[in-house]
């Protein structure tokens, strides 16, 4: 038997014994087990080659998108070259450069917006890393500040569980809902991104809490209270807030713009009792919560109280700020932790915010609601 002959003929015998098997699962439960995996299978690999932004951009588009994202990284050098494993997750002294994220829709939106489940429906990769001095990074900074009036900055601090590729590829993803005048800075603490390593991430934000205050200040200092937002996710608020509230204790004029808290994983009670430092140095600040954060709901169990981003009964409204619930927005990913990634109406609706100033009760699909005599905004399904 010749070579071919042979490796037709281990093809199908593979063929058969995948067969028999198969027949063995014709059950109905595992027949939709199947289906779905194999649904996520062809999602997973379609690819997209369109080029080009519409108006919207990528939110409702189905074209492709490099952005660009400037970082700020305390994570080491592994002295590899590969993209993926460029940057580690131990300590070290801060990087600074660029990412360049591609990001293609699937073209299969029409049909996994219909799942009672989420899907991922856009493909991300980080093409490129250019690493470059601090001296540089922060004198292009300054020269986009001088170069508009209208320039502005937006600082985002990643959560638990995300290493540095996931942390570019997310931040390239928020990027999209903010307009041409604002450019997005990824601070890129240590985390582990492992599921596992929740407390050491906790350790990992609170040794970054001096590199983020530095930057903060440095931000601060370089485009004023007017064009300063911060925007902070889980874990990542935690270290935000305990460096704001330093900075506003000595120094209690007006520092930043917006300053938005997205999921954050912090003690409902001690936020409570910083928040009139936080007050004093933030023109507004932006509670988004859910109640179907799963977890932060683990994180309540695990430390005994309630976590500022939970919403239902937990929820926290305080007068001065905008306490935002988008528990029924529409949102279907697994976790509901990362809605201001993989849910459009929340993306769109922190876009009018940061980009535009919008108020809450100006932003569409926002119904006011009262808690304790004070109001706050659920964010509705967006309308067909």
């Amino acid at each position: 038997m010749n070579h071919n002959s042979q490796h037709r003929t281990e093809i199908f015998s593979a063929w058969r014994e995948f067969i028999t098997a198969f027949k063995s699962l014709l059950c109905p439960s595992r027949l939709l087990f199947i289906l779905v995996l194999f649904m996520l299978f062809v999602i997973q690999v379609a690819r997209s080659d369109d080029s080009g932004q519409s108006e919207a951009r990528i939110l409702n588009s189905k074209n492709s998108s490099t952005e660009t994202v400037l970082y700020y990284t305390l994570r080491n050098h592994t002295g590899k070259q590969t993209v993926d494993d460029y940057y580690g997750d131990l300590r070290d002294s801060p990087h600074t450069g660029l990412c360049e994220v591609k990001i293609s829709p699937t073209g299969y939106r029409s049909l996994t917006s219909h799942l009672p489940f989420y899907v991922y429906d856009m493909n991300k990769a980080v093409e490129t890393i250019k690493e470059f001095p601090e001296e540089k990074f922060w004198q292009a900074f300054e020269q986009a500040a001088e170069a508009s009036g209208t320039n502005k900055v937006v600082l985002f601090v990643h959560g638990y569980n995300i290493n540095f590729v996931q942390g570019c590829s997310r931040s390239a993803i928020f990027q999209q809902t903010l307009d041409e005048h604002s450019r997005l800075l990824l601070f890129s603490w240590p985390s582990d991104g492992a599921l596992v390593s929740y407390t050491r991430d906790e350790a990992d934000i609170e040794w970054s809490q001096q590199s983020l205050e530095t930057v903060i200040r440095k931000l601060m200092t370089i485009y004023g209270s007017k064009r300063l937002n911060i925007v902070a996710h889980s874990l990542g608020a935690r270290g935000t807030v305990r460096v704001l509230q330093l900075i506003a204790r000595e120094d209690d004029s007006k520092k930043i713009n917006e300053l938005v808290l997205l999921a954050p994983d912090i003690d409902a009670d001690y936020f409570r009792s910083v928040f009139p430092d936080l007050k004093k140095i933030a023109h507004r600040i932006s509670l988004y919560s859910s109640e179907n954060d799963q977890p932060l709901r683990l994180s309540s169990e695990v430390h005994g109280s309630p976590r500022l981003g939970e919403a239902g009964e937990n929820l926290l409204v305080l007068k001065g700020m905008d306490t935002i619930d988008v528990s029924i927005s529409g949102g279907r990913e697994v976790t509901g932790h990362l809605y201001h990634i993989y849910n459009d109406n929340v993306r769109i609706d922190i876009g009018r915010l940061l980009s535009d100033g919008e108020a809450a009760a100006m932003r569409p699909n926002m119904k006011t609601l009262e808690k304790d005599g004070l109001p706050y905004w659920m964010l509705l399904p967006a309308e067909e």
